[in-house]
């Protein structure tokens, strides 16, 4: 079993160098979620209202005459692919003041990273070595004593905020700006390599990936991995992809409110 794959054991001292511990720093795949829906929430926001202006209502569209070529407003034209870190900070800056999102829009490359976001997590994969900045700052705890361990509810409670951002964001206005910053998200996704697929399908194959995960009704319980580790004591869950099993990390209720708003996306990206 790869390390990446296991939840840390409490009470273990971390090797010298520390390096971010492969569970803590995982949540940040889930960093994904929230910058596609922040900037899609952002971008939608700022279009609108560039293009339609402080006008005067609308007439009815029977009296309204169709709008030209010439007069139509032309889309406000997206930066080069290596210049869109300051658009993007300034969209998502304006949408929203969560702590979460302003850690990671300090960072470079925001593009980028969604681009490789995008594609490890349609693969199941893990995207945490690029996204440290966004590693909790608590530590993962259990409950119990010998080999009745359960995950310690306060462990959810460090993804609240996360969960709270993506929850927060319009789904449909989300798919429609989706759209809108496509054209520089397929440039950075296809400068990976990957040219089996586009960036489109990737998307769908990523929220599938999440849509998909299980959620217990009943506490996770764990076990003793190799080394300083716990493992998930179903081996079904303990099957699941990386993406999968750190969903479960943060929570039935958190994750529950991610999936419902990730199928609220999906429908609206099919449209």
């Amino acid at each position: 079993m790869s390390v990446d794959f296991e939840l840390d054991r409490d009470g273990a001292a971390p090797p010298p160098p520390p390096p971010p511990s492969p569970p803590e720093s995982r949540q940040k795949w889930l960093i994904l979620a929230a910058v596609i829906l922040a900037i899609g929430g952002g971008l939608f926001a700022r279009w609108w209202t560039m293009n339609r202006g402080e006008t005067a209502p609308v007439a009815a569209a029977t009296e309204a005459p169709p709008a030209s070529p010439e007069t139509a407003a032309a889309p406000t034209p997206l930066p080069p692919m290596d210049q869109m870190d300051p658009y993007l900070r300034g969209v998502i800056g304006a949408l929203s003041t969560r702590p979460e999102l302003a850690r990671w829009l300090a960072t470079d490359g925001l593009l980028q990273q969604m681009a490789v976001g995008i594609d490890r997590l349609s693969r199941g994969a893990s995207p945490a070595s690029d996204l440290r900045v966004l590693a909790p700052t608590s530590g993962f705890a259990v409950e119990g004593r010998g080999l009745t361990r359960t995950i310690d509810p306060a462990s959810y409670a460090r993804y609240n905020g996360l969960a709270e951002t993506v929850a927060s964001i319009d789904p449909a206005a989300a798919a429609k700006v989706y759209q809108t910053i496509k054209p520089r998200l397929r440039e950075a996704y296809a400068a990976l390599g990957r040219t089996e697929n586009d960036v489109d399908v990737a998307v769908q194959q990523a929220l599938e990936v999440l849509i998909e995960t299980p959620i217990p009704s009943s506490p996770v319980r764990l076990m003793e991995g190799k080394g300083a580790t716990w493992v998930f004591a179903d081996p079904a869950l303990e099957a699941l992809d990386p993406a999968q099993k750190q969903l479960l990390r943060m929570g039935p209720e958190n994750a529950s409110r991610i999936i419902e708003m990730l199928k609220q996306l999906q429908q609206h990206l099919r449209q």
